[in-house]
């Protein structure tokens, strides 16, 4: 029985599920992409992708960490393809519509009059349109615009957090590497940003700008036509542009701050390790030891604090076009969508129900997946599931 156990466990360590298997085929799909372009990384870096395999393991067992993944695999596919599900008559731009389908409820269908231009020739036609989940005071469709505003808090979301943490992780890098006074430089500009509320200087910053932004658009076509394609967007909303980026670019200023602060404190801490010390004896340069040697060993909370902010983010972006201050009909957003609805509440209540439970489901999704990548990145709580996982392997098996 014991060399039967022994057996066992050198073939495999731990009880492996569906969900198992299927992560560990990832793992290694993704190991041999890799693969392709560093040679020999595979086998050079076993050790690596087995901790990736155990924190998929460690993930596969937390339902919550499982349906916020879930969630936001939803909502990346939404924000991705969403704006394209849309067809017509289900567009989400303003057309002629009937004043009779304006707020129309859930599950009610109308008969519209439409004129369109085909081959140079005007045509008029009647069409049946349904709406699920109601429609809104321009008469369109709210599914539609709830497909096509997945894409709009997408692309805030992923450019957001790129140039925002990284502008933070970055300064508090340098801040907490070097010290002195250019430490002290970059904390006393740090600080005065966040002496100030984040929402009282993007509302603040989101009133200004769309002005500036939109004469830039202007007067550089290139922008306008990236912009229109980054969102998915009808060129008609070419002028309405300038406010949606300037929500853009106050959630990027307000969000670096924290990232600095969180980074420079880590960076204090991990100088003083001794593989710090054998990198600067051996003279490797500043930049290397800073995003290869330090950076690596304190991304773990900064992740986590990424994960989160996806869905702070949204709710920020929601509040600011709920004030009037973001993107504006016909461009697609869920803040606005809850704005147009306060204002007939309770009578068109679908129009904050429905836009505020999808913001809710996605925030959630968010928060329950960071929570659960905090408990994988914690070496002691990872450990903690590993060892049980293990101890059920070998309990099986010893009962056996």
């Amino acid at each position: 029985m014991t060399e039967k156990t022994v057996k066992y466990e050198e073939k495999e360590e731990y009880e492996m599920g569906i969900l198992d298997r299927v992560s560990d085929r990832l793992i290694e799909s993704f190991a041999s992409f890799i693969t392709l372009f560093r040679k020999d990384w595979k086998r050079k870096n076993q050790s690596r992708i087995k901790e990736w395999k155990l924190m998929a393991y460690s993930i596969n067992r937390s339902p919550p960490t499982l349906l916020g993944l879930f969630i936001v695999i939803v909502y990346l596919f939404f924000g991705i393809f969403g704006p394209y599900l849309v067809t017509w008559p289900y567009d989400f731009f303003p057309v002629n519509y009937n004043v009779s389908s304006q707020l129309a409820h859930p599950g009610s269908s109308y008969f519209l009059n439409v004129t369109t231009i085909q081959n140079g020739y005007i045509i008029h036609y009647t069409t049946n349109v349904y709406y699920p989940l109601g429609s809104d005071t321009y008469g369109r469709d709210l599914l539609s615009i709830l497909l096509a505003g997945a894409r709009t808090a997408l692309v805030l979301d992923i450019f957001i957090i790129l140039i925002g943490p990284t502008m933070g992780i970055i300064l508090g890098l340098i801040s907490g590497y070097y010290g002195g006074k250019i430490d002290e430089l970059i904390m006393r500009i740090t600080d005065m940003f966040l002496a100030f509320p984040g929402l009282i200087l993007a509302i603040a910053l989101s009133a200004v700008l769309p002005g500036r932004i939109q004469s830039f658009l202007n007067a550089h076509v290139w922008a306008q036509t990236f912009v229109l394609k980054l969102f998915a967007l009808h060129p008609r909303d070419v002028n309405n542009l300038g406010k949606l980026l300037a929500v853009f670019v106050a959630l990027v200023i307000v969000w670096w701050p924290g990232y600095a602060r969180v980074t420079r404190g880590s960076t204090l801490t991990e100088k003083e390790n001794p593989y710090v010390e054998a990198a600067r004896a051996i003279g490797l340069p500043k930049r290397t030891i800073l995003f290869r040697h330090i950076l690596p060993n304190i991304i773990g909370p900064i992740l986590v604090m990424i994960t989160m902010d996806f869905g702070g983010i949204i709710l920020t972006e929601a509040g600011l076009s709920f004030l009037g201050l973001g993107a504006v009909p016909p461009i697609p957003d869920w803040g606005n969508l809850i704005n147009q609805g306060s204002q007939y509440f309770p009578q068109a209540w679908w129009l904050v129900a429905f836009p505020g439970l999808v913001i809710i489901t996605v925030v959630l999704g968010w928060n329950l997946l960071g929570d659960g990548l905090r408990d994988v990145l914690d070496p002691r709580t990872r450990r903690s599931l590993e060892f049980k996982l293990k101890k059920k392997t070998e309990g099986g098996e010893a009962n056996a």
